[in-house]
């Protein structure tokens, strides 16, 4: 990654930081955005307890508005709708309550308007804040500096690294070269574990961060009632039947002298008709089902007058079950409407006549009890000579009345995850486990990313292994410059890009990159010796040039390695 890159991806992430800080910078600290846990009921259905809202103010509140607001009378911060507005201030009031409440708060004390609802995010704020989740959280956080801390340089490196601008910066290209002079090994045990290293430490942190989205996960989850109230609707149904029969003179229109279920019945021939109703009750888990049904008769006019004429006897429900019949006189029907019609004076003969399911039916369905309502009528066409089915047999004899039962249940709550439900106990089991190997896998790449001599050449070659080609045999060549530190060094490799060359030698660690006439080192006492747990011996050259840096920190460079560097 380039300096240009950087830090542009280290803007637009400052920049995202600060909008989201603004945004959800709290009111009690000079933002505008208010953070309120629900308690009570006064808000279902929308927020039940332990809900989160987050309230941002704004210029004006109208009717309709979810608002908080600091009641005087309860002496608590209280989130209502406003419902009206007077001289005094806003009119609010639950959603769930029946009743207004007393204060009425005015522009000014509004505290801020809904702006998301966030389910039992006030619950899991609170299990945020028990210590064993601090613990986790700390121990992670601590993970993921330790992955990501270098070692810095000494006070004096780092003003030698101020006071080098051109190293850190250099303005022109530089052409390729080639090094005749540097033998190139192949890639064996001693640079492997650099490597190994350095990803060790890539991956300890993005295990680090994949703790602290586990233990936020296992903290809202935690919090997170194992149970949920589920609000469903079962449907009771009754499956009705009508069906007909009586007696009629024997002849060629009832050659079997009988009416059956389906044919027009003529009131001259038929002697006697009896209308029956089977009505079969079902629905899940039904119990205590218990009730009464009845058929009652009745004639309407065209002109919309009505008479009653008659009812069956009443019939209880056996198993579910109940067929109830009544005697219907269609001669009788006729005469009474003859007679409506000429007290009133207006001509007309027909009318309906109406056999009608009074069902009085009651019950549990799956615990939550239910009054099921009355199957459709039964109608006939009735004029002076025939009584006719109104409609077709299929459609008017066969009933089916469905009656809604709100039933409210208490289940294990689960979540949708691609289409599946994930109860809460696997949910939580999956995130614990995740944490877990997260905490594993990061500690094992902290220890292993850290593991080594931990001084600046160590750490430079952990750091940036995947640029360093270790050499057995080092000759600078042009001019020599040397860096205040590695980074200065790694700097100057990636703007030739090129490879930063390693010699391990006996006394200490010399870091290289070759220009075309000039040769840019970084050299750190210590070297082979110290790897192998024994002292190293400082070179007294090398010595002498450090007391002479240390001398004049401000003294110019080379003109030599100026015009190198502007070359």
């Amino acid at each position: 990654m380039t300096a240009a890159s950087r830090v542009a991806s280290t803007s637009a992430v400052v920049a995202l930081v600060l909008a989201t800080m603004w945004l959800f910078w709290p009111l009690a600290l000079g933002g505008g955005t208010t953070y309120v846990t629900t308690y009570g009921q006064s808000m279902e259905p929308q927020f039940s307890a332990g809900d989160l809202a987050v309230l941002s103010s704004a210029s004006t509140y109208s009717v309709g508005d979810v608002v908080a607001y600091r009641s005087e009378s309860l002496d608590a911060v209280v989130m209502h709708r406003i419902v009206a507005a007077d001289t005094d201030g806003f009119v609010t009031q639950g959603d769930n309550n029946s009743w207004l409440d007393e204060d009425r708060p005015t522009q000014e004390e509004v505290l801020g308007r809904l702006f998301v609802r966030i389910p039992q995010g006030g619950k899991a704020l609170e299990a945020l804040g028990s210590p064993w989740v601090l613990a986790v959280v700390g121990l992670a956080a601590s993970l993921v500096l330790g992955s990501t801390r270098r070692k810095g340089g000494s006070s004096r490196a780092r003003a030698l690294r101020r006071r080098l601008p051109a190293l850190r910066a250099p303005s022109l290209s530089v052409p390729a070269f080639s090094v005749p002079s540097v033998s190139l090994p192949q890639v064996s045990g001693g640079s492997l574990p650099m490597l190994v290293r350095a990803r060790a430490r890539q991956v300890a942190l993005g295990a680090a961060a994949v703790a602290l989205l586990a233990t936020v996960g296992a903290a809202v989850l935690v919090a997170v009632p194992s149970t949920e109230t589920v609000e469903d609707t079962l449907q009771v149904s009754q499956q009705g039947r009508f069906s007909y029969a009586g007696t009629a003179e024997r002849g060629t229109t009832y050659p079997t002298g009988a009416v059956a279920t389906g044919d027009t019945v003529w009131t001259r021939l038929a002697t006697g008709l009896t209308v029956s109703y089977e009505d079969t009750v079902s629905g899940p888990d039904l119990a205590d089902v218990r009730g009464a049904l009845r058929l009652d008769v009745s004639v309407q006019a065209a002109d919309g007058w009505s008479a009653y004429l008659g009812s069956g006897p009443v019939v209880g429900f056996t198993d579910g079950v109940a067929t109830a019949s009544v005697d219907v006189d269609a001669a009788r029907a006729a005469e009474v409407l003859s007679r409506h019609y000429a007290e009133v004076g207006v001509p007309g003969s027909s009318a309906t006549l109406t056999v009608t399911p009074t069902v009085a039916l009651a019950g549990t369905a799956r615990g939550t009890a239910f009054e099921a309502a009355s199957p459709a009528d039964l109608d006939f066409t009735l004029d002076p000579t025939a009584l006719r089915l109104a409609g077709d047999p299929d459609a008017v004899l066969a009933t089916t009345t469905d009656t809604a039962v709100p039933v409210t249940a208490v289940a294990p709550r689960s979540f949708d995850v691609l289409g599946l439900a994930v109860p809460v106990g696997v949910a939580r089991a999956g995130v614990l486990a995740v944490l877990a190997l997260a905490l594993l896998t990061a500690a094992a790449g902290a220890v292993l990313g850290r593991s080594g001599r931990g001084d600046a050449a160590d750490e430079f070659l952990v750091r940036h292994a995947d640029r360093i080609v270790p050499v057995t045999a080092f000759a600078p060549g042009g001019t020599v410059i040397d860096v205040s530190d590695a980074e200065s060094l790694r700097r100057v490799a990636e703007r030739f890009d090129t490879v930063v060359l390693h010699h391990a030698a006996a006394e200490e660690d010399v870091f290289a990159v070759r220009d075309v006439d000039a040769t840019y080192r970084f050299v750190v006492p210590g070297g082979a010796e110290a790897r192998r747990g024994r002292p190293p011996v400082p070179a007294p050259s090398r010595a002498r040039r450090s007391a002479a840096a240390e001398e004049d920190l401000t003294a110019p460079l080379p003109p030599v390695a100026l015009r190198t560097l502007l070359a």
